[in-house]
């Protein structure tokens, strides 16, 4: 346990850049390091015992079409995100108020999906058998269109194997909140989870009049054409800069509204969200997640492979690598996003970045990221 001088020392690290504590040095020194390599810019933001110890930007949220630095409040695209700070928390919302259950068959909600064995529980934790992606948007477009392709998926998919990451998993549960809370998911994050928490810049389809505070994304869709291959040779792709609106193209096709894809936030909600699973499912102005149910969430459920309820766990599916506690859980988006919530040691590290702008290869962010959090760890545990 630090000293109380120590705890105020690392206070300083909130504010001015230039007054970073010795203890934290390393930790500026390798979110600096990334700036070019793993991203144009970067927000890192961690709470600690119930205090911000660290709210700091560094580099330049866009590059193209002008060069603009990031600040502590730039706006990010969330990408798989999305998945655990709406979809799940939604998931539990719903089960404690008895209008589900996480065992209940995918297609008591979901008819379209047709006899299967999977359920609800399997799409929480990437078991259901399902792929990890695939381009709907290249031959469906629409809201309803992209749900009926990959509900057509479920009835071929064998549930119970080894954990596949898989987006169809998320787009469905996406459309199960959708049918079983009566509104679409957007009204419902407001409404349940961003409103609550007060998370004021934080939602889906970010109005126009926030771009000069949004961290455009990739310039062009190269990184997708490139996974679809020759079957997307006849698509029409966004050939601009995407900023402002989603990444991924199957939530795009869906007008931007997903269960696995398209929120935007900054790293100051990201850590008044990571609050309510630290306290267990307390909010500010009330409990607003069932505490069994966010233990379950935060608990193996896949003997061993390392998946709760969305979350990945500490192991071979976390970000973190080895620096955190084993009950710490998180995830991460395609587009450089990620968080690390450590129920153990009272910590949450939030690292956002638009690390494929504005065409760039995400190899070094996956090696730099676990090394923040280590250098985090070391520095505060």
């Amino acid at each position: 346990m630090r000293a109380r001088g120590d705890a105020e020392e690392m206070r300083g690290a909130v504010g001015d850049p230039r007054r970073v504590p010795p203890a934290l040095a390393p930790v500026r020194a390798l979110l600096e390091e990334g700036i070019g390599r793993a991203y144009p810019g970067a927000v890192l933001a961690v709470l600690h015992r119930g205090e911000r110890i660290i709210r700091w930007a560094v580099g330049d949220r866009s590059l193209t079409p002008t060069r603009q630095p990031a600040a502590p409040e730039t706006i990010y695209d969330l990408a798989s995100l999305t998945k655990v700070v709406v979809t799940v928390p939604l998931i539990l919302q719903a089960a404690a108020e008895g209008r589900l259950a996480l065992d209940d068959a995918v297609a008591a909600h979901l008819p379209e999906c047709g006899p299967s064995a999977v359920t609800l529980r399997h799409l929480l934790s990437h078991t259901a058998g399902l792929p990890a992606w695939i381009p709907f948007y290249l031959e469906a477009a629409g809201y309803d269109a992209v749900v009926a392709r990959a509900a057509a998926r479920v009835s071929g998919a064998v549930p119970g194997g080894p954990a596949v990451y898989s987006d169809l998993g998320f787009i469905l549960l996406g459309e199960v909140v959708r049918r079983t809370l009566g509104a679409p998911l957007d009204v419902l994050a407001r409404g349940r989870i961003f409103g609550p928490l007060g998370m004021i810049d934080t939602g889906y389809l970010p109005d126009r009049a926030l771009l000069e505070r949004i961290a455009p994304t990739e310039d062009g869709t190269a990184i997708e054409q490139g996974m679809a291959g020759e079957a997307g040779r006849r698509h029409t792709w966004r050939r601009r800069l995407i900023w402002g609106e989603v990444h991924d193209s199957n939530a795009y096709a869906m007008g931007g509204v997903s269960g696995h894809a398209g929120v935007f936030g900054t790293a100051d909600d990201l850590i008044a969200y990571c609050r309510l699973w630290l306290d267990g499912g307390g909010g500010p102005n009330g409990r607003l997640l069932d505490a069994a149910l966010v233990r379950e969430a935060t608990a193996d459920q896949t003997q061993g492979a390392g998946r709760g309820l969305g979350w990945a766990l500490t192991g071979p599916q976390g970000w973190w690598g080895a620096s955190l506690s084993p009950r710490a859980f998180g995830h991460t988006g395609f587009t450089g996003t990620s968080i690390v919530i450590d129920s153990q040691d009272d910590l949450a590290i939030v690292l956002l970045t638009n690390a494929i702008h504005p065409g760039r290869d995400r190899t070094e962010i996956l090696a730099l990221r676990p090394r923040i959090a280590a250098a985090v760890a070391a520095a505060l545990l």
